[in-house]
């Protein structure tokens, strides 16, 4: 039976309050990028393991967030990786439905590499969109240039695509599905 007082604010607080935490940092990341495509409805609530991150009209986004500080050396810039490994299994949320594939696929139709820059990161900085830069890439294009690659680098993310600010992730988007 739950005690007088529990309220859901104090939960979200005590398990999100920390946006530094690479967990916490890559949940606001998928926010960030769904808010930035007007792809965030606040009554179906984000679902962990889903398929794919965001929906965003009929296309699926994957969002993949890394920080140049990391909780354990806030202090000092990290090499900041991306997985971007083809999946052999899916759990599509909606229809509580496991999927094979066979080959191994990518499974969204645009990638969204968002990079916290600030050292050391703060709660305020990660709230910051100023303090990210954000890639825009077709998963056609990662599958054309780097095959069954299962990580990807900013040297990468560079060669593929110019970095935008958070306003203009929608636009980048669209524009990477026209020109796949």
């Amino acid at each position: 039976m739950p005690r007088s007082g529990l309220d859901i604010e104090s939960f979200r607080r005590w398990a999100l309050g920390d946006l530094t935490d690479n967990r916490n940092r890559g949940i606001f990341a998928e926010w960030l990028v769904g808010q930035a495509l007007g792809a965030i409805d606040v009554a179906q609530p984000r679902r962990e393991w889903d398929a794919v991150d965001l929906e965003y009209g009929s296309l699926r986004i994957e969002v993949k967030a890394s920080g140049r500080s990391q909780t354990w050396n806030l202090n000092e810039s990290a090499t900041s990786r991306f997985d971007i490994a083809p999946r052999k299994h899916s759990w599509v949320a909606v229809t509580d439905e496991w999927l094979e594939h066979d080959p191994p696929a990518r499974l969204a139709d645009v990638y969204v590499f968002c990079l916290h820059e600030s050292v050391p990161a703060t709660n305020e900085n990660v709230l910051d969109p100023a303090s990210w830069k954000f890639w825009v890439i077709a998963t056609q294009a990662l599958d054309n240039e780097l095959g069954s690659q299962k990580t990807a680098e900013l040297s990468t993310l560079e060669r593929l695509a110019e970095p935008v600010e958070w306003s203009d992730i929608q636009d980048e988007v669209d524009r990477a599905i026209g020109s796949a």
